[in-house]
């Protein structure tokens, strides 16, 4: 499967991960790695994970995941 960014630009990549919103193929350079809390209901107990889950994203479902959330709190969960 080949990146569907590079794809458009008239490229051909082959893709190492798929977007986890809008499930479009991505090569190394178009995707973003991000975290996300891992959350699930338990009453009165603890409703997270101890660790973040990861996740990949296009820069179109970044983008508008951005637009939806303040800048500080998509900065606290993003990977370097």
């Amino acid at each position: 499967m080949n990146c569907y960014e590079c794809h458009s630009r008239r490229h051909t990549t082959t893709a190492v991960a798929v977007c986890h919103v809008c499930g479009v193929a991505l090569c190394g350079q178009h995707m973003h790695l991000d975290t996300q809390e891992v959350h699930r209901q338990a009453g009165l107990g603890k409703t997270t994970g101890d660790l973040p889950a990861r996740t990949v994203m296009c820069s179109a479902c970044r983008q508008a995941e951005d637009s939806v959330w303040p800048e500080s709190a998509a900065e606290q969960q993003r990977v370097t």
